[in-house]
């Protein structure tokens, strides 16, 4: 029972191997994505800083008013008091009670405002060097790949170099070899030229006044000529 759960655990693992040679191979382009994905959050985290400041601001005058309507309002309940109107001092004091509440609420609404508003900076601020610093990242795996792939190609070219030396190399060889066998068959026939035979000693023979026993016209004719003058003397 081991086994098959060991054989099933093998065929998942070998299920994923496809998909990780893939992200592997293209991690340049899933990095570009992920900054590109990372830099649009950025942006959209933006654009919430800039509704939560607005808002904030929005508040910020809300509460301004509301405090110089609660001061007027204080003013006029004095007023009513000096004037011993009771119940219109009653009914003012009933609205300040209530815009004070509101006042109250509002500021804690300001304030949680402005402390999200200050993370939040932080955050972009964080995030904003990290993406600084991820993009440098890209502009080195950017020409680590470039180098890789230069790296390659002159690894290519330098095979292909040295299969054409090598090919010239046995071309010479070649030719070396050849030049080599017809010098020694030119050296070889010189030789033969040089050697004495029975055409050379004939030659020889006949330079120094010995016979050699071979007619020539030379000789047919002086042999021609004593057996004329032979006959003409007798």
């Amino acid at each position: 029972m081991n086994v098959w759960r060991k054989l099933g655990t093998l065929m998942r693992a070998s299920a994923q191997e496809p998909a990780a040679r893939l992200v592997d191979a293209n991690g340049v382009r899933i990095f570009e994505q992920e900054l590109r994905d990372a830099e649009q959050a950025i942006g959209r985290s933006r654009r919430e800083l800039a509704a939560l400041m607005a808002e904030k601001a929005r508040l910020a005058r809300d509460n301004d008013a509301l405090a110089e309507g609660l001061q007027r309002r204080e003013q006029q309940a004095r007023e009513a008091l000096d004037r011993q109107a009771e119940d219109l001092a009653l009914e003012l004091a009933g609205r300040i009670a209530e815009d004070e509440a509101l006042l109250a609420r509002q500021r804690q609404q300001h304030d949680a405002l402005h402390r999200q508003e200050i993370r939040l900076r932080r955050e972009l601020r964080d995030s904003a060097r990290a993406l600084q610093r991820f993009h440098g990242e890209l502009r080195l795996a950017r020409a680590n790949q470039s180098a890789e792939r230069a790296a390659g190609l002159l690894r290519g070219q330098a095979r292909g170099l040295r299969s054409h030396l090598s090919a010239l190399d046995e071309s010479v060889a070649t030719l070396q070899r050849q030049h080599a066998h017809a010098g020694d068959l030119e050296d070889a026939l010189h030789a033969l030229d040089q050697e004495p035979g029975d055409h050379n000693l004939d030659d020889r023979l006949e330079a120094a006044g010995i016979d050699t026993g071979q007619l020539n016209a030379r000789k047919v004719l002086d042999r021609l000529k004593a057996s004329q003058a032979a006959a003409s003397s007798n």
